[in-house]
C-alpha cells in the first residue's frame, strides 16, 4: 500500500476494487513506482496527469514505465479515484 505522506492539498486517494486487484498483479518494483508517483505527484496536483479524450473524456492518465494509471477527479468529494492500472496495450479497454 502507499506510504503515508503529508498531504498538502485537501485531496484524498481512493481505489476501485478492480484497480487494487490490478496493482496486486504487477511486479513489486512497478507497484512501488506507481504508489510513489501517486503520493508525490497526484496529491500535490491532481491535474498533473494527461486528460483523456473521446469516450474517456473526463478521465486522466499518467505513465509509469509501460503501465498506465487511469483516474477520475471527484471534485464534489475532493477525491482522486484510481480506476485502472494496466499495461499500455490494455489500459484503455474497460467499460464505462
Amino acid at each position: 500500500m502507499p506510504k503515508k505522506q503529508e498531504n498538502t492539498s485537501n485531496w484524498t486517494i481512493e481505489y476501485t476494487l478492480s484497480a487494487l486487484k490490478e496493482l496486486k498483479k504487477l511486479p513489486k518494483d512497478v507497484r512501488r513506482r506507481i504508489y510513489n508517483k501517486i503520493d508525490e505527484s497526484l496529491l500535490k496536483n491532481p491535474y498533473a496527469g494527461e486528460p483523456l479524450e473521446g469516450r474517456l473524456e473526463g478521465f486522466y492518465k499518467f505513465r509509469v514505465a509501460d503501465y498506465r494509471v487511469i483516474y477520475e477527479l471527484k471534485k464534489e468529494r475532493i477525491v482522486i479515484l484510481i480506476l485502472r492500472v494496466a499495461h499500455r496495450k490494455d489500459a484503455y479497454r474497460f467499460p464505462l
